[in-house]
């Protein structure tokens, strides 16, 4: 008779933690932006990206146009060293269509070439 508590739990336990992990990649998918597209709030929410940063990716965005690529938006907005680059690739944040791992190295070489 104790066998049927027993499996009442382990199976209340992976049902919990299979809940907890569908939710967690719900939650990654839902912060994936694209860095053209987003708003300052939506910037915020990628991890690396506080007010300032936001604010500035945006003023560059309208003076400047839209970015090209993660060098792109390493040169242009000052702040945005090797660290958070990769900080807020790995967050979920995209540039345009191009999102390689080229791209992400090039923007860090780039990054580190920066006065």
């Amino acid at each position: 008779m104790q066998a049927q508590p027993f499996i009442s739990r382990f199976f209340i336990r992976f049902f919990s933690l299979f809940v907890g992990l569908i939710l967690s990649l719900v939650t990654l998918s839902a912060q994936a932006f694209d860095v053209n597209q987003a708003t300052l709030e939506q910037l915020q929410q990628v991890k690396g990206i506080g007010p300032k940063t936001a604010q500035l990716i945006l003023q560059e965005r309208e003076r400047a146009g839209p970015y090209v690529s993660y060098d792109d938006l390493a040169l242009r907005v000052k702040g945005i060293g090797p660290k958070k680059l990769l900080q807020i690739q790995e967050s979920g944040l995209k540039v345009g269509v191009s999102t390689s791992s080229n791209s992400v190295n090039s923007a860090v070489s780039a990054a580190r070439k920066k006065p």
